[in-house]
């Protein structure tokens, strides 16, 4: 029972610790947007003011507006990408893993446990029809059931 308890409380911890992962990778991408989007909204007020009253000595303004606009729309996907790339599971995998392995290690202590009560059961069941035979299959059971926990404290 008490690896039953150790493996919860390492699901819960694992669990945890993935959640916060993923919120701080969530966290620093907007951050990181949000500054993204302040320095080139600053950088291309000036750039394209530049640009603007360069492209006007050569095309007409309209056209100059349409090439500039172009050039902001394009930067921004970019920026977007990038910011999409940013992965927490690379991160989490070793979490996962533990998280995993305690899971599978929960259910095969309950598995052991439930052959041991089935053991039990038909030990109970067949004492009836033949108290004396029956009674060292249901000895067995008890006493390594027993031994187990003396062994554990």
């Amino acid at each position: 029972m008490n690896r039953i308890g150790r493996n919860l409380t390492i699901i819960f911890r694992t669990e945890r610790l993935i959640t916060r992962r993923r919120l701080a990778v969530v966290q620093q991408q907007t951050v990181l947007m949000a500054l993204a989007g302040l320095a080139a909204l600053a950088g291309l007020v000036l750039l394209n003011l530049t640009l603007y009253l360069v492209l006007t000595t050569w095309i007409s303004p309209a056209g100059s507006a349409g090439i500039l606009t172009a050039g902001n729309l394009l930067l921004a996907a970019l920026l977007s990408v990038i910011a999409g790339r940013i992965s927490v599971e690379e991160e989490i995998a070793p979490a996962v893993e533990v998280r995993d392995m305690a899971i599978a290690d929960i259910e095969d202590e309950l598995e052991g446990m439930a052959t041991e009560v089935r053991d039990v059961v038909n030990s109970v069941k067949s004492l009836g029809s033949n108290p004396l035979g029956s009674l060292s299959t249901l000895l067995v059971p008890l006493i390594t059931a027993a031994l187990k926990n003396k062994e554990k404290s």
